[in-house]
């Protein structure tokens, strides 16, 4: 059963006009539907990317896609067979968006798998720029929780049929696990969360190239805003590697909920069996998460939402 990558992530904010001037007045993402309670927003074209909701903070639930009704069918066996409970179900104020199969992740997330409405592929990522600011389309998503990484990734590895793609291991134990469902580094990411209450790293919009990071960076800047971490590139527990796992270019900014935003480009692509996995400590970090410079700000490894 073939899975594409994210489709759709729905978040909660304090407040939704604050949230609007962040997402379409910063980034230029386009609202697609509104009312006093959630907006739907869009990178390009007719369908939803993002749903923020007024009321808190952190996700409310993420849906990847698969092509075919069929798929969703294959997925709810998987589920059944593992005492999964899940529903089936439409959105029909979700424009782009089919039918949808949701269900609960052992660290309580709530993850979709959906098939598109119209003429598209849910899950497949758009990454040329118009040549503005605005990101080209959502990217991947980064969850935290209390649950084992190595439990969690096994879930998603033996029930849903994701792949490994790199793991950070400290004293031996699994802090980060990073997965693919496709040929690209990662589709999601699963870190413990340092704070028990949080839930989510950061949902990654995706930007075409160095370029595109310098036409954002100055959106930013004209908007009186900053970026929290870069532009930089990972470098995935390996130094000095600008192409093993773990290695895209990146920028994090958060919305003035403090969701954090990362806007991500260039990952590499491997076969389905390579994986790695790189014992570190909390001191490495900062080489870890940027090659390019020493500059890893504290609340990046402290602060989610």
């Amino acid at each position: 059963m073939p899975i594409n990558r994210i489709d759709h992530a729905a978040i909660r904010v304090q407040e939704l006009g604050q949230a609007l001037e962040w997402y379409e007045g910063v980034l230029g993402l386009t609202v697609l539907d509104k009312n006093e309670k959630r907006a739907l927003l869009a990178c390009s074209g007719d369908a939803a990317d993002l749903t923020i909701t007024a009321g808190g903070q952190s996700l409310d639930s993420f849906a990847f896609g698969v092509d075919h009704e069929d798929d969703l069918d294959e997925v709810m066996s998987r589920l059944s067979k593992n005492g999964v409970e899940y529903e089936r179900y439409r959105s029909p104020d979700r424009p782009g968006h089919g039918e949808i199969l949701g269900f609960d992740l052992p660290s309580g997330h709530r993850m979709e798998f959906v098939v598109a409405d119209g003429n598209r592929r849910a899950g497949v990522t758009e990454t040329t720029s118009d040549g503005g600011f605005r990101p080209t389309d959502i990217d991947h998503i980064n969850l935290l929780g209390e649950a084992d990484p190595q439990e969690w990734s096994d879930f998603m590895k033996m029930v849903l049929g994701f792949k490994q793609s790199l793991v950070l291991t400290v004293a031996g134990k699994w802090a980060a696990s990073w997965m693919r469902a496709t040929k690209l580094d990662h589709d999601l990411a699963y870190m413990q969360a340092q704070r028990k209450s949080d839930r989510l790293h950061h949902v990654a919009f995706a930007v075409e190239d160095g370029n595109h990071y310098f036409r954002l960076s100055d959106r930013l800047v004209e908007t009186g805003n900053r970026w929290e971490f870069g532009p930089g590139r990972h470098m995935g527990g390996i130094p000095q590697d600008t192409q093993g796992f773990g290695t895209n270019c990146f920028a994090y900014a958060f919305d003035p909920t403090g969701n954090r935003n990362e806007f991500s480009a260039g990952m590499n692509e491997f076969d389905d069996s390579e994986f790695f996995i790189a014992e570190t400590s909390p001191e490495k970090f900062p080489e870890i998460m940027n090659g390019w410079a020493y500059n890893m700000p504290e609340t990046f490894m402290t602060i989610g939402s």
